[in-house]
């Protein structure tokens, strides 16, 4: 029975089911919990970037209204186009340059949405401004001189006279700056701080959040600490892109919107904290996560309980019909808390006793008949042989030679003696030996300076056992089809030794014709049988002994000699006479 594969087994069926269903369960909890947080964030986005857009409208119409009336102011006003006719006459371009700044001061009179206007002549690289409101003196040293820088700088061709740009004018202080090219050497100019865009966000009510200007590298130009070094992705400025970002800092996140705002180069952003968004999904989400985690304890504890109630009963029975399988017939199973496994597991007690004394019976009966089987083979003795020795004995005294006839019914009583012992089981080395003796000697008898023989037996084999009769067939077998009257005397040889692996090994070799091919062939591929006639009954014997009291300890081998002659080894377990007995 092959070992059962685990992914066939109850165990894995049942585990595989559980997690079917707990795994999309838990799984659909926990998107429903974060389908819920995301659509409150595309909400909260898409609100705030409805807010960033209106305000953005706001800043560009302020914006373009301030870069057309300096447009108008250059192409309109006298006073702009006196100032190059006044350029040697100081008293006049004073006056000229007071009026102009005049019209500023006025037009801007109820519009705070630009800090300052200012002229610049090229020829003269003279810079005149309106008033610069600020809360130091350093500041309005930095405003003054980085415009004054700026325009000295500044290129016909620069993107200063297209959009407004943003411009660094101390440190972490940005400001919005334009130009106007009045075509004869002369720059009209506006400043507006970013900051000071900055005071009317307060309408769109970020609450526990900020909004702040980007600049086109995703830097933040105002509220410039508030996310640290992290860059926006300015990408997502488009108006008609909804798609918001997500900003860390510390353990804090900000959901961001952005809006790029037309004709200039900076991007007005807004940053909701996350927490604060989704602090009324709080309980929500906290009860979803809750019950996500009670139902699968839930489900863990049921499985536990299944495995207690199924698959430990159905394991301890798999477990015990394994270990009937390899022979422990004492294996019993205990209660059950099921009921139907408990009535299963007394079924399975109660066969087990059975078929254990009923295997106990069979094998004694089968016991008895195998020692009934080998004492009959043992009594099985060769007619012919008996037949051929009386006739041998009756030749004898016909002619006389008593000596012989002594000799010849000394070796047939030692060699009937030792046949019909049909109570020994096992023989040591030496009796064995001791019996083929007398048989040979009886051979050499009936063929007289014909058969020779020689024994050998290596320290510590003699008192080894053996079953009874066990090396006379293959010595008959040898003399029978080997002998054949050869000009030579047929020789035959038993070595008995120890090997190396505790085993006794019997090698049988004569000088004879040998095996034939064909028989040969049979015995090493094991399908030598006894014929109809009773023909080589001892080798049939011989190998249903072995294999009944050794088993698949033992080995049988047929070959023939490299010169000439049979040769037979076997290979069987060192036991004593006494190991016999257990059998």
């Amino acid at each position: 029975m092959p070992m059962l594969n685990i992914k066939d087994s109850l165990r894995f069926k049942l585990i595989i089911g559980f997690f079917t269903i707990a795994v999309p369960l838990v799984a659909l909890l926990l998107y429903n919990n974060y389908y819920a947080s995301n659509t409150i964030r595309e909400q909260v986005a898409d609100s705030n970037k409805n807010s960033m857009i209106l305000y953005s409208h706001q800043i560009e119409a302020a914006l373009n209204k301030e870069t057309n009336f300096l447009y108008n102011i250059a192409v309109e006003d006298p006073n702009i186009a006196a100032l190059s006719q006044l350029l040697n006459d100081p008293d006049e371009y004073y006056l000229a340059k007071a009026r102009i700044l005049n019209t500023f001061t006025r037009y801007h009179r109820f519009d705070n949405s630009v800090d300052l206007q200012f002229i610049y002549s090229v020829q003269k690289q003279d810079l005149f401004n309106t008033p610069i409101k600020t809360q130091s003196y350093d500041e309005l040293l930095s405003i003054k001189t980085t415009i004054e820088q700026l325009v000295k700088e500044v290129q016909p061709d620069s993107a200063y006279f297209r959009e407004w740009k943003a411009i660094e004018y101390s440190q972490h202080k940005y400001a919005l700056i334009r130009l106007v090219d009045t075509g004869d050497d002369f720059y009209l100019g506006a400043f507006v701080e970013l900051e000071n865009l900055m005071i009317p966000l307060d309408l769109i009510h970020l609450e526990y959040g900020f909004a702040s200007f980007v600049n086109e590298q995703g830097e933040l130009l105002t509220n410039t600490s508030a996310i640290g070094t992290n860059r926006l992705n300015t990408s997502l400025a488009s108006e008609s892109n909804e798609v918001y970002q997500i900003v860390k800092k510390d353990d804090q996140k900000y959901i961001v919107v952005m809006n790029q705002i037309q004709g200039t180069d900076v991007i007005l952003s807004a940053f909701i904290p996350e927490s604060q968004m989704l602090k009324n999904l709080y309980h929500f989400r906290r009860g979803i996560i809750i019950i996500s985690i009670v139902a699968f304890i839930i489900l863990i504890i049921y499985l536990v309980y299944l495995n207690e109630i199924i698959l430990k009963p159905m394991n301890n029975l798999v477990r015990g019909m394994r270990r009937i399988k390899h022979g422990d017939w004492n294996t019993r199973l205990h209660a059950s808390k099921a009921k139907e496994f408990n009535m299963i597991n007394e079924t399975f007690n109660s066969m087990a006793s059975e078929i254990h004394e009923l295997k106990i019976s069979v094998y004694e009966e089968q016991i008895k008949a195998h020692k009934a089987e080998l004492k009959h083979l043992q009594l099985q003795i060769n007619p012919h042989f008996l037949l051929n020795s009386i006739n041998i004995v009756y030749n004898l005294a016909e002619i006389k030679n008593y000596s012989v006839i002594q000799l010849m019914c000394m070796n047939l009583v030692k060699y009937f003696r030792f046949t019909t012992k049909t109570n020994q089981i096992a023989v040591t080395i030496a009796e064995e030996m001791e019996h083929m003796e007398s048989y040979i000697k009886i051979q050499q008898v009936r063929f007289p300076e014909r058969v020779t023989y020689e024994i050998h037996i290596s320290d510590g084999a003699a008192q080894a056992a053996i079953p009874p009769l066990l090396i006379q067939p293959f010595i008959e077998n040898a003399i029978k089809y080997g002998f054949d009257f050869m000009e030579h005397p047929f020789h035959i040889a038993i070595h008995i030794s120890l090997t190396r692996h505790e085993q006794l090994e019997i090698v049988i070799t004569d000088n004879g014709s040998g095996f034939s091919q064909e028989v040969l062939e049979q015995l090493q591929s094991g399908g030598y049988m006894e014929n109809q006639t009773g023909e080589h009954l001892g080798i049939t014997n011989v190998q249903y002994r072995l294999k009944h009291i050794f088993g698949h300890m033992t080995r049988l081998e047929f070959d023939n000699a490299p010169d000439s002659g049979a040769r037979i080894r076997i290979v069987l377990p060192i036991r004593t006479v006494e190991q016999f007995t257990s059998y």
